[in-house]
C-alpha cells in the first residue's frame, strides 16, 4: 500500500494528523505511524521530521506531490506540506 492509499485510509478512519506542529506532538509522544511531507516543504523542516521520525520510529515519505495536490488528496480546501497518520 502506497502512501496515498494510506492517507485515504486514514481519512475514512478518522486518524489523520494535518500540520507541523500537530505532527510534531504525535512524533514526540509516540502516536504518529507515518510522516508524510510534500516535495516542496523547505529542507530545514523534512530533515527535523526526519531525525523525529527516526527516534519515534515512525516509517517517513517525501511525496512525490506539491503541498497544493498533498491538500487535494487530503479533501482539503487549503495546501497540506505536513501530515501524519496516528497508530
Amino acid at each position: 500500500m502506497n502512501a496515498i492509499e494510506k492517507i485515504k485510509k486514514a481519512i475514512s478512519e478518522d486518524k489523520l494528523l494535518i500540520g507541523e506542529n500537530s505532527t510534531k506532538r504525535a512524533l514526540k509522544s509516540g502516536k504518529a505511524l507515518m510522516v508524510v511531507i510534500s516535495n516542496n516543504t523547505p529542507p530545514t523542516t523534512a530533515k527535523e521530521l526526519e531525525s523525529l521520525c527516526k527516534i519515534g520510529k515512525a516509517e517517513f515519505v517525501k511525496s512525490e506531490k506539491d503541498n497544493v495536490e498533498l491538500g487535494v488528496t487530503c479533501r482539503k480546501p487549503f495546501s497540506v506540506s505536513v501530515l501524519s497518520i496516528k497508530k
